[in-house]
Protein backbone atom coordinates (compact mmCIF):
# COMPACT_ATOMS: atom_id res chain seq x y z
CA UNK A 1 0.00 0.00 0.00
CA UNK A 2 1.12 3.84 -0.74
CA UNK A 3 2.31 5.73 2.16
CA UNK A 4 -0.08 8.56 1.49
CA UNK A 5 -2.90 5.67 1.73
CA UNK A 6 -1.77 3.92 4.86
CA UNK A 7 -3.87 4.45 7.72
CA UNK A 8 -5.95 6.80 6.32
CA UNK A 9 -9.60 7.06 4.12
CA UNK A 10 -10.16 9.35 1.48
CA UNK A 11 -12.82 11.38 3.43
CA UNK A 12 -10.19 11.97 5.38
CA UNK A 13 -7.89 13.75 3.63
CA UNK A 14 -10.42 16.16 2.54
CA UNK A 15 -11.66 17.37 5.50
CA UNK A 16 -9.94 20.95 6.65
CA UNK A 17 -9.60 21.79 10.45
CA UNK A 18 -12.31 23.26 12.44
CA UNK A 19 -11.51 27.21 14.32
CA UNK A 20 -12.54 28.97 16.91
CA UNK A 21 -13.72 32.49 15.92
CA UNK A 22 -15.68 35.26 17.60
CA UNK A 23 -17.31 37.94 15.61
CA UNK A 24 -17.82 41.49 16.18
CA UNK A 25 -20.63 42.74 15.06
CA UNK A 26 -21.44 46.88 13.97
CA UNK A 27 -23.73 48.89 15.72
CA UNK A 28 -26.27 48.76 12.66
CA UNK A 29 -25.57 44.92 12.94
CA UNK A 30 -26.92 44.60 16.32
CA UNK A 31 -30.17 46.29 15.50
CA UNK A 32 -30.95 43.58 13.36
CA UNK A 33 -29.02 40.67 15.17
CA UNK A 34 -30.97 37.58 14.17
CA UNK A 35 -30.52 38.13 10.70
CA UNK A 36 -27.03 38.69 10.64
CA UNK A 37 -26.94 35.70 12.86
CA UNK A 38 -28.43 33.61 10.29
CA UNK A 39 -26.47 35.17 7.61
CA UNK A 40 -23.14 33.87 9.36
CA UNK A 41 -24.62 30.40 9.68
CA UNK A 42 -25.23 30.60 6.19
CA UNK A 43 -21.73 31.34 5.74
CA UNK A 44 -20.74 28.34 7.71
CA UNK A 45 -19.87 29.55 11.21
CA UNK A 46 -21.16 26.76 13.70
CA UNK A 47 -23.24 29.21 16.02
CA UNK A 48 -21.73 28.59 20.01
CA UNK A 49 -22.93 31.74 21.32
CA UNK A 50 -24.67 34.78 20.98
CA UNK A 51 -23.88 37.70 23.19
CA UNK A 52 -26.38 40.21 21.91
CA UNK A 53 -25.42 42.97 24.41
CA UNK A 54 -21.74 42.82 24.16
CA UNK A 55 -22.50 42.45 19.89
CA UNK A 56 -20.66 39.10 20.01
CA UNK A 57 -21.18 35.55 18.36
CA UNK A 58 -18.59 32.84 19.02
CA UNK A 59 -18.44 29.53 17.05
CA UNK A 60 -16.11 27.28 14.79
CA UNK A 61 -15.76 27.64 11.58
CA UNK A 62 -13.81 25.66 8.45
CA UNK A 63 -10.38 27.14 7.61
CA UNK A 64 -11.67 27.67 4.27
CA UNK A 65 -14.36 29.42 4.87
CA UNK A 66 -13.16 31.58 7.67
CA UNK A 67 -12.26 34.33 5.20
CA UNK A 68 -15.34 34.51 4.05
CA UNK A 69 -17.35 36.02 7.45
CA UNK A 70 -15.79 38.91 7.44
CA UNK A 71 -18.11 39.92 4.14
CA UNK A 72 -21.21 38.77 6.28
CA UNK A 73 -22.88 42.06 6.22
CA UNK A 74 -22.98 43.45 10.20
CA UNK A 75 -20.17 41.82 10.72
CA UNK A 76 -17.32 44.24 12.19
CA UNK A 77 -14.31 41.71 12.40
CA UNK A 78 -13.62 38.24 12.79
CA UNK A 79 -10.72 37.22 15.35
CA UNK A 80 -9.88 33.44 16.05
CA UNK A 81 -10.08 32.93 19.72
CA UNK A 82 -7.59 31.57 21.97
CA UNK A 83 -7.22 29.63 24.83
CA UNK A 84 -4.91 29.46 28.14
CA UNK A 85 -4.52 27.05 30.40
CA UNK A 86 -2.19 27.77 33.77
CA UNK A 87 -0.87 24.89 35.11
CA UNK A 88 -2.38 22.63 37.99
CA UNK A 89 -2.27 24.09 41.65
CA UNK A 90 -0.26 21.40 42.93
CA UNK A 91 1.29 21.03 39.80
CA UNK A 92 5.19 21.59 38.96
CA UNK A 93 6.35 24.87 38.95
CA UNK A 94 9.17 26.49 36.51
CA UNK A 95 11.89 28.00 38.17
CA UNK A 96 12.61 31.83 37.10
Amino acid sequence: MPPAQRGSTAWEAKVEPEHEVIVSVTEEGMARLDRVVADLRAAGLVVREVLGPLGMVTGSVRAGTAATLPDVPGVLDVEYARSYQLPPENGPRERR
